[in-house]
């Protein structure tokens, strides 16, 4: 078949990129075109070491999964199928006798292939069931059993990162792309005094060739080559440390953008999917006009689907706006405002939005966008960063960087929800955790000690009894004495003209949340510990909704958010319930109303909250 290639028609209709296989006895490749737009990519499956008539048998399959009615729609996934059907060409190869065409494919080629044990053959197994469907004329045997086909993922759990491992994971992917910073503006200023002028070439020669060179890189995209490719300044490129050492004057590099993919893991928490797919489009709320620095990023997560994939993530910085804040790298906004900055120059040279953008000798182009397959494990094997524990022989274990593990870790350690539901963040994240559990168990216990203890520390509010209630309508003054009250507040309170949620407030303007002389605008849980606060038999049925809406909360919230918010309240209102008998409070549970249970709700959502 000629270079030039012919065009696979897909069945059914109605699709609208046209997908070109070009297959020679050399050659095969899939010209793919992403489902978002943005220019073509050549899927290279020359590299598969198998006959070449199973060879382009394999190149249908990858031409029908990455069309109009296939699944793989990303640049990402479609240059993944290489690397899956690579891994079982390979296999196939080894074999005494291996098979040279489709119709020798049979199910002991599939199961010797699962029985070697593959990390990755739980994926592998399933992507290849999606992509050989697509090829045409399966032999029956094989067809049938990939169908069945399943392999079982590793029982080992992800679990998180050590405090130590994660703090030392953050520090040097922030150490190294705040040097990549401080080189690529150093660069900027050698380019510019050239420009300038003010480099003498006799005096300072290497310095002024180089800005010669990074003049030229600026404007073409590249140093100055002869036709066959060798720098015309080879000498000069030697001495700067080589091609790569040149570009990183003003682009980074391809182990920067792994550092700085970690850095955004480590800070937001967010999946490596939705910041992979990350672009710099953004609004700022603040409008660069002082106070805390904001910006607004669109994300997706591709997981989900359809609308719900989309959605909108804030990055906040420190409360100042001065450079020096933004370049110590310890927020989101400031390691996203950095990678617009250092990787413009090659986002602009590749016409691309894309976030993450950097010099990749192994493109033709020169440069690379998004993140590249296998970053973050790349990026951890150059650093040398070792595990905490050692080995058996007591060596040091190197420490693999994954995405799930430092996502699991931020969650643990923020104890908040992303992208995801409080529930799901307690019963599926941090639920399947055993990384540290015996040291989460004991930062929960001592939490839960001091909001306890806390709680103790002061007295609970005064609580009218039923006999309060009558005594206050023969001797009102004797009982407003008691409670520190007027006869008049005290008339209110009976009256309920002074409820708040779970008490009755005595004097709003002097509470101890507020400054004098202004409304309280203070939680109303806080009243449960305020001494402005009284309660009355009439709140009872409130407050004992409140305290079972309280501890129902622990099923929803991670067990350390729950001790840190709620679990001092818990204890106020269940010391303010010993009041009552255990009749006297289950008459109130039987006896609150639809309103009271509204009340309550709305009042834990924050829906009564003034901010």
């Amino acid at each position: 078949m000629s270079r030039a290639g012919r065009r696979a028609v897909l069945p059914g209709a109605g699709y609208r990129l046209p997908q070109r296989l070009f297959v020679d006895e050399r050659q095969c490749r899939v010209r793919f075109f992403p489902e978002r737009g943005g220019e073509p990519v050549d899927i290279d499956l020359s590299v598969l070491p198998v006959a070449r008539e199973l060879r382009d048998w394999m190149a249908l399959g990858v031409l029908g999964v990455t069309g109009p009615a296939g699944t793989r729609r990303t640049t990402t996934s479609a240059l993944d199928t290489v690397n899956i059907l690579k891994r079982f060409a390979r296999y196939l190869t080894a074999l005494s006798n291996p098979p040279t065409a489709p119709a020798q494919l049979r199910a002991v080629h599939l199961d010797g292939y699962m029985l070697t044990g593959a990390t990755t053959l739980h994926r592998d197994i399933s992507a290849l069931r999606t992509i050989l469907r697509f090829a045409p004329d399966p032999p029956s045997e094989f067809a049938a059993r990939l169908a069945q086909a399943r392999v079982a993922k590793s029982d080992t759990p992800t679990c998180s990162y050590t405090a130590a491992e994660f703090r030392r994971i953050t520090t040097t992917a922030r150490s190294e792309l705040r040097a990549a910073a401080a080189r690529i503006r150093a660069g900027r200023r050698l380019l510019a005094d050239w420009r300038a002028g003010s480099i003498d070439r006799e005096s300072d020669r290497l310095r002024w060739e180089i800005g010669d060179l990074l003049d030229h890189l600026q404007r073409h995209g590249d140093i100055p080559r002869y036709e066959c490719g060798t720098p015309r300044a080879l000498e000069v490129v030697r001495r700067a440390g080589g091609i790569g050492a040149v570009f990183a004057h003003l682009h980074l590099t391809h182990h920067e953008i792994g550092a700085a993919a970690v850095l955004l893991l480590c800070l937001t928490g967010q999946n490596y999917s939705t910041l992979a797919a990350a672009t710099t489009a953004h609004h700022r709320p603040d409008a660069h006009a002082g106070g805390t620095p904001t910006a607004q990023l669109d994300l997706v997560k591709p997981r989900r689907g359809g609308r719900r994939a989309a959605m909108t993530v804030a990055l906040r910085d420190v409360p100042a706006e001065p450079a020096e804040a933004r370049e110590d790298l310890n927020t989101p906004f400031g390691v996203h405002a950095l990678l617009l900055d250092l990787a413009a120059p090659a986002r602009n040279r590749l016409k691309s939005d894309a976030l993450f953008a950097f010099y990749n000798a192994r493109n033709a182009s020169g440069f690379g966008h998004g993140l590249p397959k296998q970053i973050l494990q790349l990026w951890g094997k150059a650093t040398d960063l070792v595990c905490d524990a050692l080995d058996g022989e007591g060596r040091a274990v190197p420490l693999h960087i994954d995405s799930r593990r430092l996502r699991l870790t931020w969650l643990e350690i923020n104890q908040r929800p992303v992208a995801h539901t409080e529930t799901t963040l307690a019963n599926e994240y941090l639920a399947r955790n055993r990384g540290n559990l015996a040291e989460y168990q004991k930062i929960v216990a001592d939490v839960l000690d001091q909001q306890v203890a806390r709680a103790r520390t002061a007295p609970p509010i005064p609580v009218l009894s039923a006999q309060d209630i009558e005594q206050a309508r023969t001797d009102p003054e004797a009982v407003a004495a008691r409670l520190g009250l007027d006869t008049a507040t005290l008339q209110q309170l009976i009256t309920g003209r002074l409820d708040t949620v779970l008490a009755g407030c005595t004097n709003p303007l002097a509470s101890p949340y507020t400054p004098a002389g202004k409304p309280c605008g203070a939680s109303f849980l806080l009243c449960l510990s305020c001494p402005c606060a009284r309660a009355t038999p009439a709140h009872l049925p409130v407050q004992v909704l409140t305290l079972d809406a309280l501890k129902a909360r622990q099923q929803e919230m991670t067990p350390l958010r729950w001790a840190e918010r709620l679990a001092e309240p818990t204890a106020r209102l269940t010391d303010l319930l010993s009041h009552y008998s255990p009749a006297a409070i289950a008459d109130a549970r039987t006896a609150a109303t639809p309103a009271d249970q509204a009340l309550v709700d709305r009042f834990l959502s924050r829906g009564l909250d003034l901010t």
